[in-house]
């Protein structure tokens, strides 16, 4: 499989090996050239170069030697890869690529198609643990940003080069699966005209009752006598368990179903009720017996030994564990399988819980950077300025399939993962659904479609050399491809994944530009047409890669 160069990572290991040995000297502490960052840019008008550095005026280098030292480093720079260079105001370092070099790009988008973007093994192998909701209802809108940033993120790893697992963590060993049991049985009586009443802390969705149907229509009247208290059912111990299992069960296949036509799947569905059944608790707390402590008849785990406002207990005075304890027992066993790293998506009501886990992983013997847990914010829709709070179907909080149903699954995809994971996150069903420029995702879907009708009109035969692409506007775009891959590498390290969508909007704008200001199939100038023709190609492929990331259809008519 080919793949495709980080023109800027390699353009900057070229000038970086060539600054650093110009200036090294004047550095006010030692710095190793693996150490060393040119910090090189994307100029911001082309007037400018291609890229551009500041580090001669960051380095400590008197104003009278940067000229002198920046036209030695001038010489420096290969031919092959860099057309010009030049320093400019109180000490910016400008450069301009090769066409050729610069223009090699075009070809790769071309020749790897949707794979454009790919890079090498790294040779790292990541877990992502996300949405992770109990299986007594179904997904609602946080849940939904949740999925679709860790699955963005995971996407981008494996563009990337990275190995990853996705999982989800089923939360089935606590005392809400008593409560889904209870809930179920109660509506599954009252299918029977029972008078039974659900308890006001039980779980009122229309979904308790499909799951009640069900077990109506495979065993009829079989339930009817069977007995519960206010908290749980009180039966025979076998139908306990059928009335957990089954309706954990059903609840779970909804939440895979419902996140598969999200285009989330999961490699590993982990049962939290594994920890009990196969006492993997207990392995944990052995682990972290050097770090714990008891007072007051309970187990305390010495969380301030590593900066935590209080010590965090483990297991209560009635010798129950708190949630705490069975958390960190499921951490331990992510990390023993191997990970390089872990990763967790968790709402912002958990920031602090956050910090008590990093702790906790640490007491455990593992480093602090094994782990990282990305917080993020909550979402809501809005329509004709007033908040969307109600599902039609539920009579509570909006779920994913409302999301989906109102926006489309595309622009739902979109937009989730449109802003930092630390904004508050509002969507205008209104504009999401728009069909003009003025909603961002139709922007860049209508790029891709436009391209292929472009496509379309009349085949051209393949070039290889792009040296008549001259045009302010083309050197953008080729600039523009060149930064995809770095893209990835910048959101493959910082998780932000609304660099992906910034990128194919600046992507998308581009083309509509270069459509509104080129002739691009001409007749008269065939070879003018050939190179825009096969441009054209590699942006449509650039535009599907990118979408791909996001799992947003690259559609090819509108």
């Amino acid at each position: 499989m080919k793949y495709s160069r980080n023109v800027i990572a390699d353009v900057k290991k070229k000038m970086n090996v060539i600054i650093y040995r110009e200036i090294a000297s004047f550095f006010n502490e030692n710095k190793s050239l693996s150490e060393f960052d040119c910090n090189l840019q994307k100029t911001k008008d082309l007037k400018f170069g291609d890229y551009s550095t500041n580090v001669l005026m960051k380095s400590g280098i008197s104003r009278d030697l940067i000229q002198p030292i920046g036209k030695k480093i001038i010489k420096s720079l290969p031919k092959s890869i860099f057309k010009k260079a030049e320093i400019v105001g109180p000490g910016f370092l400008n450069v301009w690529l090769s066409p050729e070099y610069n223009k090699e790009v075009i070809n790769e988008a071309i020749d790897l198609e949707k794979d454009f973007g790919q890079q090498k093994s790294k040779k790292l192998f990541y877990n992502i643990e996300f949405v992770s909701a109990n299986p007594t209802g179904l997904l609602h809108i946080g849940h939904a940003r949740n999925a679709a940033i860790g699955d963005t993120i995971a996407r981008v790893w494996e563009k990337n080069g990275i190995k990853v697992n996705r999982e989800y963590y089923i939360n089935d060993g606590g005392n809400q699966i008593n409560k889904l049991a209870l809930s179920v049985l109660i509506r599954y009586k009252q299918l029977f005209d029972k008078k039974d009443e659900l308890p006001e802390d039980s779980y009122h969705g229309k979904e308790i009752i499909d799951v009640a149907q069900c077990i109506k229509q495979e065993h009829g009247d079989k339930f009817l006598k069977v007995k519960y208290n206010y908290d749980k059912i009180t039966d025979k111990k076998e139908v306990v368990d059928f009335f957990k299992n089954y309706s954990a069960t059903y609840m779970l296949n909804v939440i895979k179903t419902t996140l598969h036509n999200f285009g989330v799947d999961m490699d590993i569905w982990f049962h939290e009720s594994d920890l009990y059944k196969k006492d993997l608790i207990k392995i944990a707390l052995d682990s972290l017996a050097s770090h714990t402590y008891k007072s007051e008849n309970a187990l305390w785990l010495k969380t301030t030994e590593l900066g935590d406002d209080k010590d965090r207990v483990l297991i209560k005075s009635d010798g129950s564990n708190t949630y705490f304890t069975p958390d960190i027992a499921y951490h331990k066993i992510k990390l023993s399988r191997g990970y390089d790293k872990i990763f967790n998506v968790w709402g912002a009501d958990h920031k602090s819980y956050a910090d008590r886990m990093t702790i906790a992983i640490q007491l455990l013997g593992y480093k602090k950077e094994q782990i990282e847990i990305l917080i993020m914010q909550m979402v809501r829709l809005v329509k004709n300025g007033q908040e969307f709070k109600m599902s039609k179907r539920t009579g509570n909080s909006l779920t994913l399939s409302d999301l989906v149903n109102a926006i489309g699954k595309d622009a739902a995809r979109w937009y989730l993962a449109s802003q930092t994971l630390s904004t508050h996150l509002e969507i205008d069903i209104d504009k999401a659904i728009d069909k003009s420029n003025n909603n961002p995702i139709y922007y860049v879907q209508y790029a891709h479609a436009r391209i292929c009708k472009l496509l379309s009109i009349g085949k051209f035969k393949r070039v290889k050399k792009f040296d008549l692409l001259k045009e302010d506007i083309e050197k953008q775009i080729i600039d523009e491809l060149n930064y995809f891959v770095p893209t990835i590498e910048a959101v493959s390290k910082s998780c932000e994944i609304n660099k992906i969508t910034n990128y194919l909007l600046n992507l998308a704008k581009l083309f509509h530009s270069f459509y509104g200001k080129c002739q691009i199939i001409n007749d008269k100038n065939i070879k003018f047409s050939q190179q825009r023709y096969w441009l054209c190609m590699a942006i449509k492929n650039a535009l599907a890669s990118g979408l791909k990331l996001l799992d947003i259809n690259a559609l090819e008519s509108m």
